[in-house]
């Protein structure tokens, strides 16, 4: 009889547990104050599709009914720190790609759940010339920080 019981429980809270939420991503804000992605729509845009595909990727569904689950996220920052070194004819640089996100989770209006994530990307580069690449951001490195930041979001808002 108990072990009937015990079944049934955890088939009961299975069952709830690993139903998919339906989340609707609302709007995606480039809120950057300063650097060279300081506006840029074609961020914002690139993150919501990433946001799209880390919700699918943890089992959610993804759907277009703003009354179910809405997301909206905040770019706050984006940018690379880079930090070099040399000696004579050694060069060494680290950029690291850091990239910081709100997302606000809203239920029927409500705003239940709120939370910042933080996402780093480093890019170590070597050479015994010195040769300057002027800081830019390298596309594989900022992919790898929105992803990681976008799907720590995920899993702290859902």
């Amino acid at each position: 009889m108990k072990f009937i019981l015990i079944t049934i429980l955890i088939s009961l809270y299975t069952s709830l547990s690993a139903q998919p939420v339906s989340v609707y991503v609302n709007n995606v804000t480039n809120k950057v104050k300063i650097g060279p992605l300081t506006g840029n729509k074609n961020l914002a845009f690139g993150i919501k599709n990433i946001a799209e595909e880390a919700i699918l990727d943890k089992g959610h569904d993804l759907t277009n009914d703003s009354s179910a689950f809405k997301l909206d996220l905040e770019i706050i920052y984006f940018d690379i720190q880079q930090t070099s070194t040399g000696v004579s004819v050694f060069h060494k640089t680290e950029n690291e790609t850091i990239i910081r996100i709100k997302g606000i989770l809203y239920t029927n209006d409500k705003k239940p759940k709120e939370y910042i994530a933080t996402g780093k990307s480093s890019e170590i580069s070597t050479s015994t010339m010195i040769i300057d690449e002027g800081g830019g951001f390298n596309q594989a490195s900022a992919r790898s920080a929105l992803k990681k930041t976008i799907v720590n979001l995920i899993d702290k808002l859902l």
